[in-house]
């Protein structure tokens, strides 16, 4: 009797275990999921191989374009269905090769310029709703189409999956949806947006149900969130007046949570725990407009301790603001990027060192630059704390070698104190050329802005916002396209749902602002960056696709400064770009028709951009810099500089 006692004291004592520490298993679970993932990927195998089919027929007469038409929008539906797992495990070959950009792509590991011409569903979805659809060229493109997939399907269908990668994949696929395809992004000539969606949220609602029999609670809050946003997309299935305003409160940052909250009761790893590498995205980050959701050391390519460190930040506050940088005494960076003007300048193109000339380009802003996987208009630079020695050595700005600059430093007892105290565990770094660079990183990097009243609103921390500014968004993220070259939720060129890769994009801007005589401006922009990959005809006269985060302080606008309004920004957007205004540039990356947007609209979309301004805390200065102990006549310097 005592062994049956004891017995049944564990078999209560592993109840309750299973009670407060819910297992993931039965293994069922992934099984099922796998089972839908195969059929799944069975739907898009002969969906591909239908659109083959269908594109010759079309080549040779046999069916009419609106037939065509229906079979790629029928296709890239099946594709969203499996999206999240295609995407997750085959990144880089799904966007070249499955459904990138209509752009050519260039392969960076290669010795030579290895460029992948436009492949895959968005440039099919591009030509087969083209006015005059390229029979043969459609033929091709599915043909090649078909071939990629194949190999691709064949690995896949021995795919084995886990927990950890569903629910990764599933978040991922969130801010796809948001980002990417509500947007037009994905469907660059249907606009199939909206069903498009549907589809693959009734897939990812497919694979939750699993977790009913072990988390029904949760699970069930996942299930319900998404069969509303599957109603909300079918009751609001018009493009253009779509609200995503609403459907970024009510469906994507809740579901956002949901998820990473099911995966947490269960106990599943998190990416940390199994992947050590850093991540551009910040997996706990509760939504995507959270001032954490991006790591700021994934961009910089500096340690988190250091960008942390408030003694760096602060030494690398001082050297922003010290003219002592510059070989005349009188340029700082802060000569061309001034707080109140957040981190610009206010002029067309910045000054040089030398009186009456300038720089070859408008200055950007800094706050929130860290973000991007390459730096300066033309891309030229990949990491932040390598940015600093373009500065330092052009001749038109601070003209200084670094060592010099090193040796300067170390004149002032202050300086030696500070660097000591920020870098005394690295010795002969004390004042070198990576630590005045890392500290002037750690300043930049900390120059970040997350908390514009549009922000506030996004994660529900209020319910005020005007109607203006809504609709605003509303266009911004749908009918202006601004959001296709913009992604939220850093309304910059880094490319959502991995924030990986910063784009540049081939606008056409005019050498002035007069639209009755238009030529292009003629600075070349990235094809001369210096850098041999991007040696290439499709760069020739491509610019970093820079933040509108605090643009309403950033006037004039455009690489060369030409706008002095917003409204006139919009125009330019509206008329098409350069090509709509008859500029001829064969790889412009604009749309060249008119975006029919009225005054209102060109309203609203300003009165958004405004609502994204948020200077909060770093508009302040030195009062004071080091001083020059044998040096007092370098003592009369500025903070800021004297320009």
């Amino acid at each position: 009797m005592k062994k049956v006692h004891w017995t049944g004291l564990f078999f209560l004592f592993l109840l309750s275990l299973w009670s407060f520490r819910p297992a993931v298993e039965p293994a069922d679970i992934i099984i099922n999921i796998q089972r839908d993932y195969t059929a799944h990927l069975d739907r898009f195998h002969k969906e591909i191989n239908q659109l083959l089919g269908q594109s010759r027929q079309y080549q040779s007469g046999a069916i009419t374009a609106t037939d065509l038409q229906a079979s790629i929008v029928s296709c890239r539906e099946a594709y969203k269905t499996i999206e999240p797992f295609i995407e997750y495990f085959q990144k880089e070959t799904a966007t070249r090769y499955i459904n990138g950009a209509p752009l050519p792509k260039v392969d960076e590991t290669a010795p030579m310029h290895d460029v992948i011409p436009p492949l895959g569903l968005q440039i099919l979805d591009e030509e087969i709703f083209a006015e005059r659809p390229d029979a043969a060229r459609i033929v091709e493109l599915a043909e090649k189409l078909q071939g990629h997939w194949t190999n691709i399907f064949r690995y896949e269908q021995g795919r084995s999956l886990e927990h950890r990668y569903v629910f990764e994949a599933m978040r991922y696929q969130i801010i796809r949806i948001f980002t990417l395809g509500l947007t037009g992004f994905d469907t660059p000539g249907s606009v199939n947006a909206i069903p498009e969606a549907l589809a693959s949220l009734e897939a990812m609602e497919q694979h939750f149900q699993h977790y009913a029999i072990i988390a029904p609670q949760n699970t069930k809050a996942i299930t319900q969130l998404l069969a509303e946003a599957q109603q909300y997309l079918k009751a609001n299935n018009d493009f253009d007046t779509f609200d995503r305003l609403h459907f970024l409160r009510k469906y994507t940052n809740p579901l956002y949570q949901a998820i990473y909250d099911l995966q947490d009761a269960l106990q599943i790893e998190f990416v940390e725990e199994a992947d050590h590498t850093l991540k551009a995205v910040n997996y706990h980050a509760p939504g995507i407009f959270d001032n954490n959701f991006l790591n700021k050391s994934y961009y910089a390519q500096v340690a988190i301790a250091d960008l942390e460190d408030p003694k760096k930040i602060e030494l690398g506050e001082l050297l922003f603001f010290d003219p002592a940088l510059s070989h005349n005494f009188k340029m700082s960076c802060a000569s061309c990027h001034q707080p109140e003007k957040a981190f610009t300048d206010g002029l067309m193109k910045s000054q040089s060192n030398t009186p009456g000339q300038t720089t070859l380009r408008n200055a950007p802003t800094l706050i929130n630059a860290v973000y991007a996987d390459k730096y300066f208009y033309d891309l030229r630079e990949y990491d932040l704390e390598r940015q600093v020695k373009h500065v330092v050595q052009d001749t038109k700005e601070f003209n200084m070698d670094f060592l010099d600059l090193a040796d300067r430093l170390k004149e002032s007892e202050e300086y030696v104190r500070l660097f000591k105290e920020a870098y005394g565990d690295r010795d002969k770094y004390i004042i070198s050329t990576w630590s005045i660079s890392n500290a002037l990183a750690a300043y930049v990097a900390s120059l970040t802005s997350w908390n514009s009243p549009f922000d506030q609103y996004a994660r529900g921390e209020t319910d005020e916002l005007p109607e203006a500014v809504k609709r605003g968004f509303n266009l911004f993220m749908g009918k202006a396209a601004c959001g296709t070259c913009h992604f939220a939720p850093t309304f910059n060129g880094t490319v959502p749902p991995n924030y990986r890769e910063s784009e540049s994009e081939v606008l056409g801007v005019p050498n002035t602002a007069d639209t009755n005589n238009v030529k292009i401006d003629p600075d070349p922009g990235r094809i001369a960056n210096g850098r041999i990959h991007d040696e290439l005809p499709h760069f020739t006269y491509s610019f970093k696709t820079t933040t509108v985060r605090n643009v309403a302080l950033t006037a004039p606008y455009m690489h060369n400064g030409i706008y002095n309004s917003l409204e006139e920004v919009v125009d330019f957007y509206n008329r098409g770009g350069g090509g709509g205004m008859g500029i001829e540039l064969p790889h412009q990356t604009l749309p060249f028709d008119n975006l029919s947007l009225n005054d209102r609209e060109i309203k609203d979309l300003v009165a958004f951009m405004e609502s994204l301004t948020d200077t909060t805390g770093l508009n302040k200065r030195p009062m004071l810099l080091p001083t020059f102990e044998k040096h007092p006549d370098w003592n009369n310097r500025q903070p800021g500089g004297t320009y």
